[in-house]
């Protein structure tokens, strides 16, 4: 598959049976306790890409998905796409979700790197800065519109595109977190019996890495 952008993770390494299950738009106070449950429930860890400002409301729950062995990573602080953010304005604010995120879960700031954009919108000015501030981009190739349909669609669709290396985007926020949570219940028995396992982004990174050095 041809990328316009081969510096940004669309998707892991094709050879390998690993998916990365990620959620947008978090922490929420009743959707993602709910999605926690039952990635506990498979033994799965997942990447979070969290919403700054939710992030200091919600601290704790910052702090619960960091010890049950997730990834948390950067959304956004206010969900308004990025490349509408002067640059001044974009670098704070990344650089304070990311404060907020390393605080809640004892961690350095310059650990977490991953930026998801909100509704995937940027552009090459803003993968130059983000790149230049130690940032890296992730954006995905298995998205269903759950916000949107019936369940049942959902879970066909991210079984009909789930291929090895799929980077699947679900959203534990704005009251999605029960859909959601039966989406992953239902979904990853299913793809682990098809010979998959899960990783975070960080872990496809890295790999990834390692597959093209």
């Amino acid at each position: 598959m041809q990328r316009k952008y081969p510096e940004i993770l669309w998707y892991g390494d094709e050879t390998r049976p690993e998916i990365a299950l990620t959620f947008d738009d978090g922490p929420h106070p009743r959707d993602t306790p709910r999605v926690l449950e039952s990635l506990a429930r498979h033994d799965v860890q997942a990447t979070f890409f969290l919403v700054g400002q939710a992030a200091e409301r919600h601290s704790d729950l910052v702090r619960q998905i960091h010890q049950s062995g997730h990834q948390t990573s950067i959304h956004c602080y206010r969900h308004t796409p990025l490349p509408l953010e002067p640059p001044i304005t974009l670098r704070a604010q990344l650089e304070h979700t990311a404060g907020i995120i390393a605080q809640s879960c004892g961690v350095l700031s310059e650990a977490i790197q991953d930026v998801r954009p909100p509704y995937g919108l940027f552009n090459r000015r803003m993968l130059t800065q983000l790149s230049a501030w130690g940032y890296r981009l992730v954006m995905w190739n298995n998205i269903p519109p759950h916000w949107m349909q019936p369940l049942p669609w959902t879970i066909q669709q991210t079984l009909d595109q789930a291929r090895p290396g799929s980077v699947i985007v679900l959203h534990d926020g704005n009251g999605h977190g029960l859909n959601v949570a039966k989406v992953v219940d239902t979904i990853i028995p299913i793809l682990k019996n098809r010979g998959y396992h899960f990783v975070t982004i960080e872990s496809m990174q890295s790999r990834r890495a390692y597959a093209t050095s």
